[in-house]
């Protein structure tokens, strides 16, 4: 038998619970999004936003990064942002948990493979690249992307909304285009719902 490929099918299986794991977005069809929901529109989105935005990054690798972003969620669950913002659950305590659950994924795998995959989520978490601050503002166009599709009456908490992806976008400017086309949209739905604009 062989080793390798077991760890690699041991771990499929461990990640196969993003496909449940809820986040606080709803579809269009109404149900809760999930992790891999979320992760697979972000990777399809870096090659054709790079080529729209003729952005000079390494696209291969960028989207190997919004792959395994929130891979820590298969062990961890997510933790919404709302949540940490509110201080009902410490930034510190979700940074511990997926540090703990990346190390678990990294040991199911082969070792490079655990070790690449290690790496390109710590690039993510530390936006310490070109790639990763690309993703980084990427993953939070999408999340307001979503609410978008979903709509204001999904939105318990519009201020939160607003500016949720201004520190990560400022991060890399090269697609600050792209906040202004999602806030035309927010701004539609905010109105829908009576919420004031204030961003």
């Amino acid at each position: 038998m062989n080793d390798n490929l077991e760890k690699i099918f041991n771990f499929l299986r461990q990640i196969e619970k993003l496909k449940s794991t809820l986040r606080y977005n709803k579809t269009t069809a109404g149900r809760n999004e999930s992790t891999a929901d979320h992760s697979w529109r972000l990777a399809l989105m870096v090659p054709i936003i790079a080529k729209e935005l003729s952005i000079d990054i390494d696209i291969e690798k960028s989207m190997k990064i919004a792959l395994v972003h929130d891979l820590a969620e298969a062990i961890t669950g997510d933790i919404d942002a709302i949540k940490i913002s509110t201080g009902e659950f410490l930034r510190e305590e979700k940074k511990k948990q997926e540090l703990s659950a990346m190390g678990k994924i990294r040991n199911m795998l082969p070792e490079k493979i655990g070790e690449d995959i290690y790496d390109l989520w710590q690039e993510y978490e530390e936006v310490s690249t070109n790639e990763g601050k690309f993703v980084r503002g990427l993953d939070k166009a999408e999340t307001l992307t979503q609410l978008i599709e979903a709509g204001y009456t999904t939105y318990d908490k519009p201020d939160f909304i607003a500016d949720y992806a201004e520190d990560a976008i400022k991060n890399f400017p090269e697609i600050k285009t792209i906040l202004l086309v999602i806030r035309e949209g927010l701004k539609i739905e905010f109105r829908k719902g009576g919420f004031n604009w204030e961003c």
